[in-house]
């Protein structure tokens, strides 16, 4: 991988395509397209181009001298596109990436690169067929932060890693999901949407512990062996399917084997994100900073660049200089596919069974989280264990 830095340029602007501009996460790629120099956004699609949100979105691409069109296949014809920001609903990300790559594109496509493994290599076969560029839109791989942490700890600062806990907390209302008909759901029109904590919320921490255990230069993330899962559902809104709390356990394949616990959660109302670290010599917590405590040592803060908003400037340029240098992007569809399947292995490991448990419950599922913390063990396994569980 070429070091991105923070704000190196290229010979000339991408010309992006934005296809979906609904939602929260399509106004951000705009937002660092139009303040970024090596971008151009040259057109945008959506089929609900009435909706007044979304019309918003496409009034800024058509004010930026950008076209608008109804839909992706229409957009992916125009030749003053090169490349492609995808946000449009889990199940579809498959189907508008190869369609992309078919028609010569360069993809950047929104978290999760998609629900299926199966998925994820029909979409790594495209990108080869096509020799464009594929990367997937997580974020936080680019914070100043977390590269700088990653950095010490594979410097042997915290010593061979041992362990690694990581907690992923969201709230999300009854209403949430109902927002969409996609929301929540497993799957969509025939294909794998999987619209649980772990692909939608979590999956950037996810994504972030396992980059944060591997070795090497980036693109770089680890694979899980030995998943041990338990999926719950506190939420009582019919339109959820999947899981809104999840609790895992596995060992990395990295040359330390470390274990991995995990707990993620849209049922808590203090929200909170940390990935810690345990080494023989120390440990390494990031939870938005990232933070060193070698043995012996001062401790040690990492800080993100105040021009870099959780890390959405570097990610797209590491994405622009790949097209334009032919580097590797730092969030390469080769690697990013890891994040698949060990999410998708956690279903597999608790047979996708996902047990019904009360909402009144989740009034104390933060010290449940304590235990499973200290214990590291499983809800069934906890002493005493959850009456839910």
């Amino acid at each position: 991988m070429t070091d991105t830095g923070l704000n190196p340029r290229v010979s000339s602007p991408i010309r992006m395509g934005q296809i979906g501009l609904g939602g929260g996460i399509a106004p951000m790629h705009l937002t660092e397209m139009e303040k970024n120099p090596n971008f151009q956004v040259a057109a945008a699609c959506d089929i609900r181009l009435d909706d007044p949100n979304v019309a918003k979105q496409a009034a800024r691409v058509t004010a930026a001298g950008g076209k608008i069109y109804p839909d992706y296949q229409t957009l992916l014809q125009d030749p003053a596109v090169e490349a492609v920001c995808i946000a449009v609903p889990h199940f579809l990300h498959r189907q508008v990436t190869v369609a992309a790559f078919k028609a010569g594109k360069h993809v950047l496509c929104e978290k999760p690169m998609a629900t299926h493994p199966d998925e994820c290599r029909m979409m790594l076969e495209a990108q080869k067929a096509s020799g464009r560029v594929g990367a997937v839109q997580m974020q936080h791989v680019g914070r100043s932060s977390m590269l700088e942490l990653r950095k010490a700890i594979h410097g042997g600062a915290i010593g061979k890693i041992r362990e690694i806990f990581l907690s992923s907390l969201w709230w999300r209302e009854e209403s949430y999901y109902n927002r969409a008909a996609w929301a929540g759901k497993k799957m969509m029109e025939g294909q794998w949407n999987l619209d649980g904590v772990m692909f939608n919320q979590a999956v950037h921490f996810i994504n972030q512990a396992l980059i944060l255990a591997s070795p090497g230069d980036l693109p770089a993330v680890a694979h899980a062996e030995n998943i041990r899962t338990a999926l719950y559902r506190f939420h009582d809104s019919p339109a959820l399917e999947m899981e809104d709390t999840a609790i895992t356990q596995a060992t990395l394949t990295t040359p330390d084997r470390p274990r991995l616990t995990m707990v993620a959660t849209t049922c808590s109302r203090q929200e909170r994100h940390m990935i810690e670290i345990l080494g023989d010599a120390g440990r390494a917590i990031w939870n938005g900073m990232g933070y060193l405590l070698s043995h012996g040592q001062p401790s040690t803060e990492f800080h993100d660049d105040a021009r870099d908003f959780e890390g959405n400037m570097r990610t797209f340029n590491s994405f622009a200089l790949a097209i334009r240098t032919g580097s590797t992007p730092i969030t390469d569809f080769s690697q990013i596919i890891k994040t698949t399947d060990f999410i998708f292995s956690c279903y597999q490991a608790a047979a996708w069974n996902i047990k019904k448990a009360p909402w009144a419950a989740t009034e104390n599922l933060t010290a449940v989280f304590g235990q499973i913390a200290r214990q590291r063990a499983l809800p069934t396994e906890l002493n005493p264990r959850p009456q839910w569980a």
